[in-house]
């Protein structure tokens, strides 16, 4: 696929993944070189730069070693399935259901809003102790 429609895709597409992370899509992200999602400076998702590609097959080794990391979650397990990569003389990459790892992330974030709202509590308890003793 080229041309106009190919535009129209790729611009769904980034749509899609920036409402999903909460940001919005940069326009004409590509001719300006910066990232295609713009997320917001409070987002969990701030300190990434996002680029989407969409294309109508990713690499079939991509996609095979995700479909043998799936096999290998078990049956009922909270597992989610993951690829790590790793070229020669390169950094690792890591490859994920976006789905899942925005799960994990609202998750990590619920436990740092949980470990803030306890240490709160605690800073109280010992105000209302001081003003008690």
């Amino acid at each position: 696929m080229s041309g106009p429609s190919a535009k129209a895709k790729g611009s769904r597409v980034e749509r899609e993944i920036a409402r999903t992370l909460g940001g919005k899509r940069t326009p004409l992200s590509g001719a300006d070189g910066v990232n295609d999602v713009t997320l917001p400076t409070d987002s969990m998702w701030s300190s990434w730069a996002v680029v989407v590609k969409a294309r109508k097959s990713l690499p079939a080794f991509v996609m095979s070693a995700l479909a043998q990391a799936e096999y290998a979650v078990p049956i009922g397990a909270n597992k989610h399935p993951a690829v790590v990569m790793k070229q020669d003389r390169c950094r690792p990459i890591f490859a994920c259901y976006l789905e899942d790892i925005v799960s994990f992330t609202e998750a990590l974030a619920e436990v740092g809003n949980g470990a803030k709202a306890r240490s709160i509590l605690r800073s109280v308890r010992r105000d209302l102790d001081a003003l008690e003793g």
